[in-house]
């Protein structure tokens, strides 16, 4: 069974995210439960936009630790907007070029 973050419950109920803080709190779950094996499904409902700062923390680290394709099939986004999915995809594709397992 995957793990749910509400990232909305993660950032105390704000609708737009741009804290390094809260991304790594977040990360910090998400790799503690793929280092056990498990999968993460990211709930972005309620959310409006985050910034590259925030994504970069929560996502991008662990694409440069992993690698991208490690990374994809342990996470799983729903209720991302159009801005919020093209922030992260964005920090995933500078993410990939620097990947440090590569």
């Amino acid at each position: 069974m995957a793990l749910v973050i509400n990232v909305k419950n993660e950032a105390n109920g704000l609708e737009c995210i741009g804290s390094r803080g809260t991304g790594e709190k977040i990360r910090n779950k998400i790799k503690n439960e793929i280092d056990t094996g498990g999968k993460v499904t990211l709930d972005f409902g309620g959310i409006e936009i985050i910034t590259q700062s925030f994504a970069d923390e929560m996502i991008g680290i662990l694409v440069r630790a992993f690698g991208v394709d490690y990374i994809r099939k342990k996470l799983l986004l729903v209720n991302a907007n159009e801005d919020i999915k093209r922030t992260l995809n964005f920090v995933i594709s500078y993410s990939k070029k620097k990947n440090i397992a590569a």
